[in-house]
């Protein structure tokens, strides 16, 4: 189960109780405590403050997306995160990103280029990293670890080394495939697209295996 932390005492607790009380049986194995979303400044959002955040207005003007990637990677279990519109429109780059690392992907042509043994060996510690991550519940963890390592690491190093002849188009293209699976809990819309495009022949990605 999964819920805030401050209705922990009226009703999880009771969930608890009633369920085992009625059952015999735990209603639920384990219980995520998230905190609350404040605003940019750390306030609690309020009408009479003026400060709340409308999702509906924000995914319309940013996309879905954005404002998911920016909550999860402000999520730390019992605390609270503060989210502003800039975080959202930064979360809205990086989608962007995603889009124009799939397009150099999908054009690039290279001839003749050795494997790339140090990629390949990356990418297995970004898979076992993102890995590590999520199984041990923390969540915006990695959430930002992937975020910093296709930005930084797939976008702005290897796919500039692969401009240079020094990673193959396969091994680009294979790259960005687990790349997409490890972002698509994160960022499910852009990335099933974006898979759509360059890998439709293998399903949808949401059914596609976790890279191990």
């Amino acid at each position: 189960m999964e819920t805030a932390y401050e209705i922990l005492p009226f009703w999880v607790m009771r969930m608890m109780m009633l369920g085992i009380y009625m059952t015999g049986k735990s209603p639920f194995k384990y219980v995520y405590l998230h905190g609350l979303v404040r605003d940019e400044k750390g306030q609690k959002m309020s009408k009479s403050k003026g400060n709340v955040i409308n999702p509906l207005e924000l995914t319309a003007k940013y996309g879905t997306d954005a404002l998911r990637f920016a909550l999860v990677m402000s999520t730390v279990a019992g605390q609270d995160s503060n989210t502003g519109e800039d975080k959202i429109r930064g979360m809205r780059n990086f989608a962007n990103k995603i889009w124009n690392a799939a397009r150099f992907v999908s054009e690039f042509e290279s001839e003749n280029v050795k494997e790339n043994v140090e990629f390949d060996k990356h990418l297995r510690e970004v898979v076992d990293e993102t890995t590590k991550h999520l199984d041990a519940l923390r969540i915006g963890l990695a959430a930002e670890y992937i975020y910093n390592e296709f930005w930084h690491w797939f976008c702005d190093s290897e796919i500039e080394l692969a401009k240079k002849g020094e990673i193959s188009k396969v091994q680009l293209k294979d790259g960005l495939k687990t790349l997409l699976k490890l972002l698509h809990p994160f960022a499910p819309f852009v990335t099933e697209a974006v898979w759509q495009e360059l890998y439709s022949t293998e399903g949808l990605l949401i059914s596609a295996t976790w890279p191990k």
